[in-house]
């Protein structure tokens, strides 16, 4: 059976994965201490690291996110005004 695209897929678990069972899940999957070939356990292992990922990146807390995603904005805006002027200095001196 082929693998929805990551797009597609969707969370394995009813509630979100803590940082901490990410961190234990993948701990004990490095270990050997779980069975991967079994489908669903792979699929767990796999969701235990993306939530890892996702906390290193943006941060554990959804306050760290919020200002993560906050400082990306702003950054993204100041290259468009900055552009934006650019291409109006371009424009008024021809």
């Amino acid at each position: 059976m082929p693998r929805p695209p990551a797009s597609e897929r969707q969370r394995i678990g009813r509630t979100p994965m803590t940082l901490e069972e990410a961190l234990r899940i993948e701990h004990q999957a490095a270990n050997g201490a779980l069975d991967l070939s079994v489908d669903r356990t792979a699929e767990i292992v796999e969701e235990a690291h993306r939530v890892h990922l996702r906390a290193e990146i943006w941060g554990a807390s959804g306050d760290e996110r919020k200002r993560m995603h906050r400082l990306v904005g702003i950054g993204a805006a100041s290259v468009l005004v900055f552009i934006g002027g650019l291409v109006a200095c371009l424009a008024f001196t021809q």
